[in-house]
């Protein structure tokens, strides 16, 4: 029974010391934030100061936020504030507490308004989601992704992916409002894909199935085109991963629509 017992308390105590070494992996500092992440955001500024007040309303956003783990970061992006398309480079801060909490300081370009961002690091510091805390006023979620790939070719963007876009689309475009796309695309890996689609436009579900090209620029940039009803469209995205996960926005004016392509395989 003593045995029992010693081989029990022996058991306890190396289980509890790999529990602490797990706790202890999991406290994070500056240079856990490192590299390139892709993003995409969707949401609304809802009061803003005068002099930015027309560009209130539907929010939507794409690009790259990339670290040099020592709490500097540059973004690059395609935002659309209410509509309006404005692609913007801007230097950012970041701060990161011992239990992964990260907060980014910038200066939100267009409407020239400081802002806050906070944000939880997940999945081996890979993936995180944030959302705006500063200025008052402001609704806007998103999700970051770590990219993987250093340079990209057409063939990086292959086979069947998962389409969820959601967001607004802004007067004087037919039926504004709330819009939301889910479907299928299917991509050759040669420049050419296929999409079936459900597109819901302010509650009005409409079946757009198109084909279309695309193109992939060294740095991971995808670009889909393609043409419905007669009107030529565009999405623009940013791998992932190693081309798993695509973080993309439509930035076409009068639109506010962003979402993800996340790889069926």
């Amino acid at each position: 029974m003593r045995q029992f017992h010693g081989w029990a308390l022996w058991l306890s105590l190396m289980l509890f010391a790999q529990l602490t070494g797990l706790r202890a992996e999991n406290v994070c500092s500056v240079s856990d934030y490192r590299g390139t992440y892709a993003f995409h955001g969707t949401g609304a500024f809802v009061d803003l100061p005068p002099e930015a007040a027309p560009l209130a309303g539907p929010f939507a956003q794409a690009g790259t936020f990339t670290s040099d783990g020592q709490g500097n970061l540059v973004i690059e992006s395609i935002p659309s504030f209410n509509g309006f398309i404005a692609p913007s480079a801007q230097d950012a801060t970041y701060t990161i507490t011992p239990d992964c909490v990260i907060t980014f300081s910038l200066v939100l370009p267009i409407v020239d308004v400081p802002t806050t961002f906070l944000g939880v690091l997940s999945s081996a510091n890979r993936q995180m989601n944030l959302m705006v805390v500063d200025p008052p006023g402001t609704v806007i979620s998103g999700e970051h992704a770590k990219q993987d790939l250093r340079f990209c070719g057409v063939g990086d963007f292959s086979g069947a992916y998962q389409i969820d876009l959601t967001g607004s689309r802004v007067a004087p475009l037919e039926r504004p409002g709330l819009f939301h796309r889910s479907g299928r695309l299917v991509s050759d890996g040669q420049g050419s894909f296929t999409a079936s689609t459900v597109a819901n436009y302010a509650g009005y579900l409409v079946q757009e199935d198109f084909d279309g090209t695309y193109t992939m620029t060294p740095r991971c940039t995808l670009e889909l085109h393609y043409t419905y009803g007669g009107q030529e469209y565009t999405v623009t995205g940013y791998m992932a991963g190693h081309g798993e996960e695509v973080e993309a926005v439509v930035p076409m004016p009068g639109w506010a629509v962003a979402g993800s392509l996340r790889s069926q395989q």
